[in-house]
């Protein structure tokens, strides 16, 4: 698509505009001097250039003389809020999930971002990036990304959880007071090819509504609500080193193989993906518990011999089980 040609959904920055209007500032120019008010802004799903956020953003801070994005925005960014994209990559069973739906449908808000989740060892993040050249206004739309990247992470890490580091694409510090906990330990980088989280890559089976959020009438939520979170369960349940096949979990669910491979589809996955998902989420809990070996996580996730998960692993993290588990 021609860079001129990139759009973004209204969703992603009409929190902005609503908390100016909630201040009492007069928006009007604002989107007058931005050519948004030629779009109908009362529909979270509708699309506009990106050129006119970053001109909006950019009037923002000349006429409302507010620099620090996070300061005055940061409570109004919540991924769940984010149109029906946040809301479903919320909602997903695990931050592992999250992140693969994330950059499986990363230009779905804005068609200029791309994203990507990168396991090295016990170390992840999760990056976003724009394909655009800089411009006025890009580092402030940088910033809003960041907090709903960042508000994704603190559902499955709790309100008092820091990253490890924080990568920007901009070149300026913006004040991170308002985003990270008192006495964090986070590193900060800037000028960075990508705006990235870094976290420990045990993180990827916490659950996406961290413990600060669970209520007792949201406790359906932690049920299964999905076919491929029905098979994690089956898969889970499964006797010791006896992993159901897709055959033994149709019979489970009164389903033909057939039927079964086409729901699957129709979820946009498969037995072998669900499977593959569930082991390495396995593998993660069971290598913190150090009286388990390697040979007997091997047998308990159904691999035929300790050299077939080595390698799974390997593929998975880039590193050995052990070694993984020397560095935690």
């Amino acid at each position: 698509m021609n860079t001129e040609m990139h759009l973004v959904q209204v969703g992603y920055f009409k929190p902005v505009l609503d908390t100016l209007h909630g201040t009492g500032s007069n928006i009007v120019p604002l989107l007058r001097k931005s050519s948004l008010n030629r779009f109908d802004l009362d529909n979270n799903e509708n699309y506009v250039p990106v050129r006119c956020m970053y001109s909006l953003f950019s009037e923002i801070r000349k006429s409302e003389g507010i620099d620090d994005f996070f300061d005055v925005f940061e409570q109004q960014l919540e991924l769940q809020n984010l149109c029906d994209w946040g809301e479903s990559i919320a909602f997903t069973p695990d931050v592992l999930s999250a992140a693969q739906l994330a950059v499986k449908y990363d230009n779905v808000v804005q068609t200029h971002e791309r994203m990507q989740l990168e396991i090295n060892g016990p170390v992840s993040n999760i990056s976003t990036r724009y394909l655009d050249q800089p411009q006025p206004g890009r580092e402030y739309a940088d910033y809003v990304n960041f907090c709903y990247l960042l508000s994704g992470l603190k559902l499955a890490g709790g309100a008092e959880w820091a990253p490890l580091e924080i990568r920007l694409q901009s070149s300026e510090a913006p004040d991170f007071e308002q985003l990270l906990p008192q006495n964090h330990q986070t590193r900060i980088y800037l000028d960075q090819p990508a705006t990235s989280v870094v976290f420990p890559t045990s993180m990827l089976v916490s659950p996406m509504l961290g413990a600060d959020s669970i209520r007792p009438e949201l406790a359906i939520d932690a049920l299964p609500q999905t076919l491929p979170q029905v098979i994690e369960k089956l898969l889970t349940s499964s006797q010791r080193a006896q992993i159901a096949n897709l055959d033994v979990i149709a019979d489970m669910l009164d389903l033909s193989p057939r039927t079964l491979r086409r729901r699957l589809n129709e979820c946009e996955t498969s037995f072998s993906q669900i499977v593959e998902n569930w082991r390495f989420k396995s593998c993660l809990d069971l290598l913190e518990q150090d009286s388990t070996r390697v040979s007997e996580i091997a047998e308990q996730l159904g691999y035929a011999n300790t050299p077939n998960f080595e390698r799974a692993f390997k593929r998975w993290t880039g590193q050995s089980p052990g070694n993984y588990r020397d560095l935690l």
